[in-house]
């Protein structure tokens, strides 16, 4: 082939490819000296340009600058999982659909935000004051966790409902006392030094060591502690009696309604300490009476009654009995393995 001038030349064209045996003419030698007409290949160039040669001193240029946007054209981009230690792996921003390189958070490949699922802190994360959103089903501490502040209140807000799974619930570590605004539901036992209370509790069994003071409390359980300060009404459950077993761990009030002679009532886990009130009424006429008495859960007699009773004409053992149309209110407290027992009886309907 003959040799011919630059302008002689006809350009290849962007659909043309280049191999690396593809011969450029460049000018080689020292800046301001005699020049040397070399050759070069398309290869060679691309990689002066972009890495410079170690005897011209590297980087062609300070910093690769221009008006046009810089792609990277790679038909396989390695997409991985791993952190970037900038030995393995690094991140590079940059546009997978057509290689554009851009700004950016240092993300391996853009998406709608920092993924940091793929992320391992080596140190704590500060997040400035922002705020964690849409954050799912789970918050998972592995080794233990505390969420706490040293400047103000910390909130747990949700429309319906805060659920707590775990064998333990503690509220409060270095404070004697716990102070709930609002309503306290539990399902299972509540143990307390100190519980203060402006609303609602409904539970099962609360147990508090020192005191326990509410506005309003609802339980189906036990209640125990050394002092129990109630500044609102207070209500307990009035069990109605299908028998005559009185079931004391159930309730403390208990009612009857009878029209024949009925003894004995049974009062069976009675607990030491205990106050038993039970109401009877006798639905017969005013000129018919009935009957009644009381023991204890193992069959003896430990109910005691004032001497006087045992003279009344229709009293079993010192129990008074019904007088028609009218009702009895019988009360028993426990104290060690006796009942002692006193009644206010003929209380009838105005």
């Amino acid at each position: 082939m003959a040799n011919k001038k630059i302008s002689q030349l006809v350009g290849i064209g962007t659909s043309s490819t280049v191999s690396g045996t593809f011969l450029l003419p460049v000018a080689s030698g020292p800046h301001g000296g005699q020049y040397n007409t070399v050759k070069t290949t398309a290869l060679e160039l691309a990689r002066y340009i972009f890495t410079g040669d170690s005897a011209g001193g590297g980087y062609p240029a300070p910093a690769l600058s221009g008006q046009s946007n810089v792609y990277f054209n790679n038909p396989s981009w390695q997409d991985t999982t791993a952190a970037a230690n900038g030995v393995d792996y690094a991140y590079l921003m940059v546009k997978s659909d057509n290689g554009l390189l851009t700004t950016g958070s240092g993300i391996g490949k853009p998406v709608g935000g920092d993924n940091l699922g793929n992320h391992t802190a080596t140190q704590t994360l500060n997040l400035q004051d922002n705020i964690i959103e849409n954050i799912g089903s789970l918050v998972d501490f592995q080794d233990g966790g505390n969420i706490g502040s040293s400047t103000s209140q910390i909130s747990l807000e949700h429309p319906t409902k805060i659920q707590f799974d775990a064998p333990t619930i503690q509220l409060g570590n270095s404070y004697d006392s716990i102070t709930v605004d609002g309503s306290f539901n539990v399902d299972g036992d509540t143990v307390a030094n100190s519980a203060n209370f402006e609303g609602t509790i409904t539970g099962e069994s609360l147990e508090i060591t020192n005191l326990f003071s509410a506005t309003s409390a609802n339980f189906e359980g036990t209640i125990t502690g050394n002092a129990l300060e109630v500044e609102g009404p207070a209500s307990m459950k009035v069990n109605s009696l299908s028998n005559t077993n009185i079931d004391c761990s159930v309730a403390n009030f208990h009612y009857k309604t009878i029209t024949a002679d009925t003894k004995p009532f049974n009062l069976t886990n009675v607990t030491p300490g205990q106050t038993i009130t039970v109401a009877v009424r006798n639905s017969n006429a005013v000129t018919n009476s009935v009957q009644t008495s009381f023991q204890s859960g193992n069959g003896s007699n430990k109910v005691q009654w004032d001497e006087a009773n045992f003279n009344l004409y229709n009293a079993t053992s010192g129990c008074p009995g019904v007088t028609g149309s009218r009702s009895n209110v019988y009360t028993f407290i426990s104290i060690g393995d006796q009942l002692f027992g006193s009644a206010v009886t003929g209380l009838r309907t105005p």
